[in-house]
């Protein structure tokens, strides 16, 4: 009995954190699983945080409270099901979020003494149904992002997500989109890598065109168009 309960003393504590872009209002957060066994310090929690935000200031120095920009600097100030602003070495910008919870689902992690708990940090996508991304033309740096929400009736195809992108974004490229790439220039081949909330490139026949695109994140979209097709 006793060994039951000194096996579950040693179970690492595990937090689930939301983390935003210091300065983004339109970033949606990311879901970060925290396992103090794998990520024993504060560093390393932001270098996990840096490569999962992928912000435009680079690296992730200062991790700051949402609504009153109070500086988190140690692990155990974390607290699961929290919400988080990442930064750089710049100030801490107070943007009005939206801060629901109820958006994200987050993972009811209840360790037990039989169970080996494998979970390193890392960043989890959102679990949204209808999908909302923004869009961007290959080429174009120019124009905002446009907003597009994918119902969920065809996010389980990927030929139907690209004809409604040529649909929408019809005014702004010649023909039909034929890929979606990131920003930096990954190609996205499958509906399972489009993330809620982030920035795609939209390309035809021609090959993608390596911009700065994440100029435009901080540019007010254009108006949220929805798919009646």
């Amino acid at each position: 009995m006793s060994g039951d309960r000194s096996n579950f003393l040693s179970q690492p504590v595990v937090k689930n954190v939301l983390v935003y872009r210091n300065g983004d209002p339109f970033f949606e957060g990311r879901r970060l699983v925290v396992n103090e066994k794998r990520v024993s310090s504060f560093e390393s929690f932001l270098k996990e945080v840096t490569g999962g935000v992928q912000a435009t200031f680079g690296v992730v120095r200062n991790i700051y409270t949402p609504r009153d920009g109070h500086r988190v600097g140690a692990l155990d100030d974390l607290q699961s099901g929290e919400q988080y602003v990442a930064a750089g070495r710049e100030k801490f910008k107070k943007i009005d979020f939206d801060f629901t919870v109820d958006s994200f689902i987050f993972p009811q992690i209840k360790p037990v003494a039989h169970s080996r708990i494998a979970v390193s940090a890392r960043f989890l996508r959102p679990i949204q149904e209808p999908c909302a991304i923004f869009v961007i033309v290959n080429g174009d740096i120019l124009n905002p992002a446009v907003r597009l929400l994918i119902p969920r009736r065809i996010l389980s195809q990927w030929d139907p997500i690209l004809e409604m992108i040529t649909e929408k974004m019809s005014l702004r490229i010649l023909g039909a989109v034929r890929s979606l790439y990131t920003l930096d220039g990954n190609l996205v081949s499958d509906r399972k890598e489009l993330e809620n909330g982030q920035f795609y490139v939209a390309v035809g026949r021609e090959k993608f065109k390596k911009l700065p695109y994440g100029d435009l994140i901080f540019t007010k979209p254009a108006p949220t168009r929805r798919y009646n097709g």
